[in-house]
């Protein structure tokens, strides 16, 4: 008795083992029967009497159907799994394979994660695979590994269109097709892919900044190549082409949606990405009104978090960042943020409704008014303590607003 065992994946005939050394899967083998298109369009039996060679023909990779018999003791390999994996090379296993075309997506994170080649036959029936059956939870899981898992991301990005993945998303097949400005520059794709392999240098380990940081290194230069903004079709259900459509999104959230409906993450990426050039446009800038507009980015970014992808950028542009670790205008909005006090967070107001409130005005639009005023004043320096604000305060709104049946003071 090594432990409770529990159904997790009926269909699929998985039970998980719980024991005090941990949580195993374990999957049985099964015959598959197709009862129509997509993902979902076939019927699962399981089948614990059937032999590991008829069982292994079904995985994906030839990686993934080797096993081992410990009663026998010995090393199971069908599909001469071990060669390609001394190989590093990522071949399928059979004609299963085509039965999920989520396995175009497993080549790609695997590629990027392990750092293998794929069998240009494996290539040739991926790019034969219907993508567009798969919701996009499914298609967002195979990215997430890729971007989080991933030591060098753009091995498997690499793939993509070999792979045929990108006519499923159109942002990435424009930013793909889109020339070197230059003969001897990169291309806006293998500049994206250096930023990403740039970016996965600087994770924090931290999954959900993390995530926000890869896709933003993903995604910083997709607007560059947008068509021209056209009216989004009539739509009665207002999900538009594709089920992702939104009146007025941009190739970034297009892009995302696809992917997730994630409103955290979405508004993330989208703010990461559009604040993206301030800190080279401030250090190119700096001047008197520096910490001014500083103090503003604080506002509605992480300063931190937003010089990391402006780091990952510099250095992808530089060549890449093996042997470096400068980046003057990241050092520099890191140095004055530091100074200013925003390097942690936003500024707080120095002036609050309670300071008010003690010196008789009532709480309502003027009192608001006058916050609002005051903090604009505190963020551009002209007030910078407490003490300072209710002296500009009393010169400036020197009597408190009479109450209704009151006086005025």
């Amino acid at each position: 008795d090594f432990g409770p065992v529990h159904a997790v994946g009926k269909q699929f005939g998985v039970l998980k083992l719980t024991t005090r050394e941990g949580e195993y899967d374990v999957s049985l083998p099964r015959r598959e029967v197709n009862t129509g298109e997509g993902h979902k369009g076939f019927r699962v039996r399981t089948d614990p009497g059937m032999g590991f060679e008829e069982a292994a023909s079904r995985r994906d990779f030839t990686i993934n159907a080797m096993g081992y018999a410990f009663l026998e003791g010995q090393f199971l390999d069908p599909f001469d799994g071990q060669t390609d994996l001394r190989a590093r090379l990522l071949r399928h296993v059979g004609p299963a394979f085509g039965e999920d075309p989520l396995r175009v997506l497993r080549a790609m994170q695997f590629a990027g994660r392990f750092g293998l080649t794929i069998h240009p036959e494996t290539i040739a029936v991926c790019r034969n695979l219907n993508l567009a059956e798969l919701p996009r939870e499914r298609l967002w899981g195979e990215f997430q590994k890729l971007l989080l898992e991933a030591p060098q991301p753009s091995v498997g990005l690499s793939y993509a269109e070999p792979l045929g993945i990108l006519p499923y998303f159109p942002e990435l097949e424009r930013l793909f097709a889109a020339p070197a400005p230059r003969p001897e520059a990169h291309t806006p794709w293998q500049g994206t892919l250096a930023t990403v392999d740039e970016a996965a240098r600087l994770k924090s380990g931290n999954s959900a900044p993390d995530t926000v940081l890869m896709l933003g290194a993903l995604c910083h230069t997709l607007a560059e190549f947008a068509p021209p903004a056209t009216p989004p079709p009539a739509d009665p259900t207002g999900n538009g082409p594709e089920g992702n459509h939104r009146a007025g999104s941009g190739p970034v959230e297009d892009f995302l949606r696809r992917l997730t409906h994630e409103s955290a993450l979405l508004q993330g990426v989208q703010n990461l990405v559009r604040e993206l050039p301030q800190p080279d446009a401030l250090h190119a800038d700096r001047g008197k009104h520096a910490a001014s507009a500083i103090r503003r980015l604080a506002l509605r970014i992480s300063i931190p978090f937003l010089e990391r992808l402006a780091r990952a950028r510099h250095h992808a542009a530089a060549g890449g960042s093996r042997g470096k670790t400068d980046y003057p205008a990241g050092e520099w909005l890191l140095d004055e943020a530091r100074r200013l006090g925003v390097l942690e967070g936003p500024p707080e107001p120095l002036l609050k409704g309670r300071h008010l409130t003690e010196r008789g005005y009532p709480p309502g639009k003027a009192m608001g008014k006058i916050l609002d005023e005051a903090f604009e004043l505190q963020l551009d320096g002209g007030i910078g303590c407490l003490e300072e604000a209710l002296k500009w305060l009393a010169r400036t709104h020197p009597a408190a607003p009479a109450r209704p049946g009151e006086p005025a003071r």
